[in-house]
């Protein structure tokens, strides 16, 4: 199975006091055996301009809360969360309806980062360069477990080829960043970055054909 996906989140935990709800976009590459287990591979790209923590450049900003370029003009800054995260699952398939639809579920292991994206659209601001903007962006990456459970329908008239169900993660991350400015210093708690939503994808199956197909 192929399959495309889009996933709505909402973050709980760690995650909830500096983003809000996101995006992800991914692919899974998945077999299910003739004994109905289910194992493959899933990478995905978080993306969100939901950013709860809107304080963290509050010094830069003059007393109409703008932000001045070299030029002395307005700089227009956008706070946005990027991400990626990849797994391997394993899980199970209980056909309902026929051999093709039923509830899937399946569990994952792999590895999350994610970070605020400053972006400066047009704008020369070295209060806000490359070097500087690491001391911004809390970057963090570290173990993610995820646990999904839905439904999987594969037509044999059409294709209509879908599941959709809730998953929920689970990411055990650490701060990389030597430097914080929001704390004057390093973070080196561990952080429970979790979050659960809703995942849709489409599937393309590949299998063989028989020979008289």
């Amino acid at each position: 199975l192929i399959s495309p996906n889009y996933s709505y989140q909402f973050p709980i935990a760690d995650m909830k006091n500096i983003y809000g709800n996101n995006s992800l976009l991914g692919i899974d590459i998945s077999k299910i055996n003739n004994q109905n287990i289910l194992y493959g591979f899933s990478g995905h790209f978080i993306f969100s301009d939901n950013i709860k923590d809107t304080t963290i450049l509050d010094h830069l900003m003059d007393a109409n809360r703008n932000i001045i370029d070299e030029n002395g003009q307005i700089a227009n800054v956008l706070l946005q969360q990027r991400g990626f995260s990849f797994y391997t699952k394993l899980g199970y398939f209980y056909p309902l309806k026929h051999n093709s639809s039923g509830l899937l579920t399946f569990m994952g292991l792999g590895f999350i980062q994610h970070k605020i994206r400053i972006d400066i659209r047009n704008s020369n601001t070295p209060q806000l360069s490359k070097e500087k903007l690491e001391m911004y962006d809390q970057l963090s990456n570290g173990i993610i477990t995820s646990v999904f459970l839905g439904y999987m329908h594969i037509s044999k008239k059409n294709h209509a080829h879908i599941y959709i169900g809730i998953e929920c993660n689970r990411g055990f991350t650490k701060n990389r960043r030597n430097y914080n400015y929001n704390t004057g210093g390093a973070i080196t708690e561990l952080r429970n970055d979790s979050f659960f939503g809703i995942k849709f994808g489409w599937i393309i199956p590949v299998g063989k054909r028989n020979p008289k197909e």
